[in-house]
Formats: structure tokens, C-alpha cells, sequence
């Protein structure tokens, strides 16, 4: 029998084998420092190549969703693990979907291991799926559409959110907007611009993406952006302090377009909350509108803690998608101002 045999025979007895109250009251150290896992992690590290990481992957995986959900957690970590060192997390997040709503239901019932076994087992393991969980989501914006669209783990999440630390991180993550197509006008420009969302946690840290593509693309000119701070907002380094920034425009709703079509208005009830989510940004006609101009009133002030740091794997981004001709911006700005007139 290969190495490889013999680690997948020693997982397997490890998954069909129930967990007892001693497990759940083990020190993490000592779960994952003893056998089957500790060899699976030594075993893993040997692995010279990233297909066989992947295939590694693909056999362990399955047993995510062993009977006992307390060891299929720590097999879920473990997983993970092997995600963080390179695998493919395709391999691995079919089986977090498939498992997700059974282990979250039975961690919400919080019962003790004498009155419900599984349920204390569950929610003990819970912070190793979870930790699966979230270093997989963060990798794809599909896995978090994917996680969104079941209404099981959403409810689930969410419930678990005010009292557990990884549902709270996953609940955040889900809170991202992706995958959000935006209009973009500068009237005072006569320029428009449609845009993708990816990982933006609120519009503060939408309008520093959105003020790096326009300007440092040469699209509107404007202040510069500080260079460090785009990093750390797009996700590509981790802020060793508050960061600071400030509006180099106006943003508004579309309802805030002068009579003149000319630029945004001064109207306090059409700016743009920082704070808020970009899904918030009402629509025109079934599509999301966003007004930029020369500032009014002054400039606007956010600090990085608007941004999506929660995971070194998530990446931020806001996507030109197309730089309409200034005929079709023209177009767009008349039907706004005929729409409030």
C-alpha cells in the first residue's frame, strides 16, 4: 500500500469514528498534533508538485462530510490548509457548500454532547470549517455568490453571527458587493464610464478604487492617488496603521444632476454616504448611477477601515469595463435630466 493509501485509510477511520467529549475539550494543539492529521500535514508537505497537492486535495476532501461533523471540521481545516499552501480551491469548495447548511443547523442548536452529541460536535468544529470556509470564499467572487444564493447558510451565518467570530468574519465577507456593473458620468466632463465591482465592503472604499482607475488611468484628471493606499485597497498589503483619504470629487446619486445636466448639485439628500454599500447606489432604470464632479462644500474625508481587509487571499477591485463614447454619455445625461425635470 502507497503513503498515500496509507493516510487515506487512517483519515477514513478517523472521519467514521464518533468524537467524544474528550475531542471536543482538546487543545487545538494536541488535536492537530496527533495522528491521523499530524502525518497528513507531514505527509502534505512532501508533495513536490501543485497537481498532486491538488489531487491530495481532492481525496481528503470528500470526507468533509463524514458523519461526525466535529472531525469533518478538522478535516475541512486541514483542507484548507492545503488551499492556503497553493491547491486548487475549486477541489475543495463543493464539499464546504454541501456541508455548510447541515454542520450551521446543528452548531445553532447549542445543546450540550450528554443531550445532543452532534450538535455540541458541530458547534465545537465550527471555527475549523469556518476558517475553511473563509480562506476559500475569499480566493472567488463565484464561491461567495455561491454561499449568497443558498438561503440556508445566509440564514445560518447570520444568526450565528453575534455571538461566534468566523461566522461574523464570513457574514462580512458575504456582505461584499461583487459583481455589481456601474454607471459612472462626469457631466462636467461629458465622459461616462461603465465599471465592475469586486470585494467592496462601502462606498468610501469604492470611490479610492474608483478615484485610482479614473485619474491614474487617465480618464479625469485630478490629485494623484497615493499609490500605498490603492495597495491596501485592492487587498495586496495588509495596513500597519489607519490609512487616510479624501474625495478628489463629488459623488452623487443620479438624482442629483443639475438642471443643466452640467454636474452634480449641491443637494445633501443626493450624496453618497461613505458608510453605505454600493448595492445602496439607486438605479435609473434598472442600472446603478453614480454622479462624479468637482467638489462641493469642501472635500470628503474616509480612513482604510472602510476597506475589505479581512483575509490576506481577498482581492479588491473596480474593473473599467467600457469608456462610453461622448455620444452615449451625452445620451445617458439627457435621459437623466428629461428624468428630473
Amino acid at each position: 500500500m502507497s503513503d498515500l493509501a496509507l493516510h487515506l485509510d487512517a483519515l477514513a477511520r478517523y472521519a467514521n469514528r464518533p468524537a467524544t467529549a474528550h475531542c471536543l475539550r482538546a487543545e487545538p494543539g494536541e488535536l492537530f498534533g496527533s495522528p491521523p492529521l499530524a502525518p497528513l500535514m507531514q505527509f502534505a508537505h512532501t508533495v513536490g508538485s501543485r497537481p498532486d497537492l491538488d489531487a491530495l486535495l481532492a481525496a481528503v476532501a470528500p470526507m468533509i462530510r463524514a458523519s461526525d461533523p466535529f472531525r469533518g471540521a478538522t478535516l475541512a481545516l486541514c483542507c484548507g490548509t492545503f488551499v492556503e499552501w497553493g491547491a486548487d480551491p475549486a477541489v475543495l469548495f463543493p464539499h464546504l457548500l454541501a456541508e455548510l447548511p447541515r454542520h450551521l443547523a446543528l452548531a445553532r442548536r447549542g445543546a450540550d454532547f450528554d443531550t445532543d452529541p452532534d450538535a455540541a460536535r458541530a458547534a465545537v468544529g465550527l471555527t475549523f470549517l469556518l476558517l475553511a470556509t473563509m480562506t476559500t470564499i475569499c480566493r472567488r467572487a463565484s464561491f461567495r455568490q455561491a454561499l449568497r444564493a443558498d438561503a440556508a447558510i445566509s440564514e445560518h451565518v447570520a444568526a450565528l453571527a453575534s455571538s461566534h467570530r468566523e461566522a461574523r468574519f464570513v457574514a462580512d465577507v458575504l456582505a461584499l458587493t461583487d459583481d455589481l456593473e456601474l454607471l459612472v458620468l462626469a457631466p462636467h466632463a461629458g465622459k461616462g464610464f461603465r465599471v465592475r465591482l469586486e470585494a467592496i465592503a462601502t462606498c468610501a472604499h469604492l470611490f479610492t478604487l474608483l478615484q485610482a482607475l479614473l485619474i491614474d488611468g487617465g480618464h479625469l484628471a485630478r490629485e494623484s492617488c497615493d499609490a500605498d493606499l490603492v495597495a491596501v485597497a485592492h487587498g495586496e498589503r495588509a495596513p500597519q496603521q489607519l490609512m487616510p483619504d479624501h474625495a478628489r470629487f463629488h459623488f452623487a446619486t443620479w438624482g442629483g444632476l443639475d438642471a443643466n445636466a452640467s454636474g452634480p448639485n449641491d443637494v445633501l439628500a443626493a450624496w453618497v454616504p461613505v458608510e453605505a454599500s454600493p448595492r445602496e447606489i439607486p438605479t435609473f432604470e434598472g442600472t446603478p448611477v453614480l454622479l462624479v464632479g468637482p467638489n462641493l462644500l469642501g472635500s470628503r474625508y474616509w480612513g482604510s477601515d472602510f476597506f475589505a481587509n479581512f483575509h490576506d487571499a481577498l482581492r479588491s477591485n473596480v474593473e473599467l469595463v467600457e469608456a462610453l463614447p461622448a455620444e452615449r454619455a451625452a445620451v445617458w445625461l439627457d435621459r437623466l435630466r428629461r428624468a428630473r425635470a
